[in-house]
């Protein structure tokens, strides 16, 4: 009858253990930034993503991948369960309270000119069809 006992204790004690070692998780807050307002449109590459939670001093950012997604992962104890996480991308911001480790945040409706190769792109078509529409009404007016 003791060793009944005693194995129950030993197996309460690592049951606690592993809801102490369960509150020291690190938090990671992840997602994707897409173009338009709803997440059927594309993922935005190359998009710098700030992240703040309440209570820390600390605002890590992270530049998304060729699918949209970017990750941040706090350090146990440093964005603890009920805080507020807020995601910005450019002026577009999302904000979620962490309810569990993990926490998803999708950035919808960030403006692809806000991106800093699309303005560039756009620039220079812009650019070489002034110059197009210039040759062509200068010949004109030679001929």
């Amino acid at each position: 009858m003791n060793t009944k006992i005693l194995v129950g204790i030993v197996i309460a004690i690592f049951g606690l253990f592993s809801l102490v070692a369960a509150e020291e998780l690190p938090t990671l807050i992840d997602g994707h930034v897409y173009s338009g307002s709803t997440m059927f449109t594309p993922p935005v590459q190359g998009v710098t993503v700030i992240i703040t939670c309440t209570g820390t001093a600390e605002v890590p950012q992270d530049i998304t991948d060729a699918d949209g997604y970017f990750e941040i992962v706090y350090d146990a104890g440093d964005c603890p369960l009920g805080s507020n996480v807020t995601a910005c991308a450019g002026d577009v911001c999302d904000t979620k309270t962490v309810i569990e480790h993990t926490t998803q945040i999708n950035i919808l409706g960030f403006k692809l000119f806000d991106v800093p190769e699309f303005g560039l792109i756009a620039a220079g078509l812009a650019l070489g069809g002034a110059g197009i529409g210039y040759s062509v009404i200068r010949r004109r007016k030679i001929a």
